[in-house]
C-alpha cells in the first residue's frame, strides 16, 4: 500500500525528531536518557519500508508516533527547566494521527497525569488558561477545516452511483450466467480490491472513503464496455462482470483499469492501487457454485500480503 505525501512527511518528521533526541542525549552525557527515543526511531525506521510494502497498516505507525509522543513527555518534561513546552508534543501529534474528537478527548483525559507529572513548579493558573485558550482556539480551527474538507468532499445529489448493490449484482450475474450457459459464450468477473479504501474509513472517515469509491466507480465505468456492470461485493470489494469475456480478455482489462485507477489521487492517501483477480465461469457451472468462487477469491484479495 502507497504511503500518502502526508504520512510520510509526518513520519520523516517524527524519525528526525527521535534520532536528533537520542544524538543530543548522546551528546550531553545524558546515557541514562537515549534509549526512548531511540527505540522509537527504530520503530519508525523498520516501519517505513514495512508500509511502503504493504506489510504493515499506516495507521500502526502514527499510533506508535502517538506513543512516543507521550514517551517522550513523561520522560523530559518533569527534569526541564521549560516543561510546559513539551506539552505542546503530544498535543499537536494527537491532532495529527486521530480525529479531532478523539484528539481533544484524549488531551482532556490526560491533563491530571500532566499536573501530576510537571507539578507545581511548571503549573500555574496563568499557563493553564493560555493553554485551555490556544487548545480550544486550535480545536475550533480544525473543526471549521474539518468541515470545509466535509463540504468539498459531498456529491451532488445528481451525480447516480454507477457501481450496482451486492443484490443487484448478485441478481446481474445470475442473468448473465443463464445467457452464457444457453448461447455457449464465455463469461469472466475481475474482482478488484482498494486497501486505500480502508484506510480513507480509518484514518479521515466516511465522506473520503465514499468519495473515493465514487471516483473508483466511475473510473472503472468510463474505462470499460457498455456491456460490463460493476458492483460492490463486499465493503471495498468490487466485481466488474465482463460478458464474452475471456481468461486473456480479463487480464488485459485488468491490467488497463490498474493503470486507470492510479490516476485516482488525494494527498491523504496518494494515488490509488487495485488488486485483481479473474474467476472465468465453467462449463455446465452452476450459479451458487460460481458466487463461492467469487468469496474465495475476495478473501484472498483481503488476506495480507505475504
Amino acid at each position: 500500500m502507497a504511503i500518502s505525501r502526508y504520512k510520510l512527511a509526518a513520519q520523516l518528521l517524527a524519525l528526525a525528531m527521535f534520532t536528533g533526541l537520542a544524538l543530543w542525549h548522546y551528546l550531553m552525557r545524558h546515557y541514562d536518557l537515549i534509549l526512548p527515543p531511540a527505540l522509537l526511531a527504530c520503530g519508525l525506521l523498520v516501519s517505513l519500508p514495512l508500509q511502503w510494502l504493504g506489510r504493515l497498516r499506516p495507521a500502526l505507525a502514527d499510533y506508535l508516533m502517538l506513543v512516543g509522543a507521550l514517551t517522550l513527555f513523561a520522560i523530559e518534561a518533569p527534569g526541564c527547566a521549560n516543561g510546559m513546552l513539551w506539552l505542546g508534543l503530544p498535543a499537536v501529534v494527537s491532532l495529527l494521527v486521530l480525529s479531532l474528537p478523539l484528539a481533544v478527548l484524549l488531551n482532556v483525559a490526560l491533563v491530571p497525569a500532566w499536573t501530576l507529572l510537571l507539578g507545581g513548579t511548571h503549573v500555574s493558573l496563568l499557563t493553564l488558561s493560555m493553554g485551555w485558550w490556544l487548545a480550544l482556539s486550535a480545536a475550533l480551527v480544525l473543526s471549521s477545516l474539518d468541515a470545509r474538507r466535509r463540504r468539498a468532499l459531498r456529491l451532488p445529489q445528481w451525480r447516480r452511483d454507477p457501481k450496482l448493490p451486492r443484490q443487484a449484482l448478485q441478481r446481474s450475474l445470475a442473468i448473465e450466467v443463464a445467457r452464457a450457459h444457453a448461447l455457449g459464450r464465455p463469461l469472466s468477473v475481475l474482482v478488484l480490491y482498494v486497501p486505500q479504501l480502508d484506510q480513507a474509513d480509518d484514518q479521515f472517515g466516511t465522506e473520503l472513503r465514499e468519495a473515493l469509491s465514487h471516483a473508483f466507480s466511475h473510473a472503472v465505468v468510463n474505462d470499460s464496455r457498455h456491456s460490463d456492470l460493476l458492483g460492490e461485493y463486499r465493503e471495498n470489494v468490487f466485481c466488474l462482470i465482463l460478458p464474452n469475456a475471456g481468461e486473456s480478455g480479463a487480464l488485459a482489462a485488468a491490467r488497463r483499469l490498474a493503470a486507470t485507477v492510479a490516476t485516482i489521487s488525494r494527498p491523504e492517501t496518494g494515488p490509488l492501487e487495485s488488486f485483481s483477480r479473474v474467476c472465468m465461469l465453467q462449463h455446465g457451472e452452476a450459479t451458487a457454485h460460481f458466487l463461492t468462487r467469487l468469496d474465495n477469491a475476495a478473501t484472498k484479495l483481503l488476506e495480507p500480503l505475504a
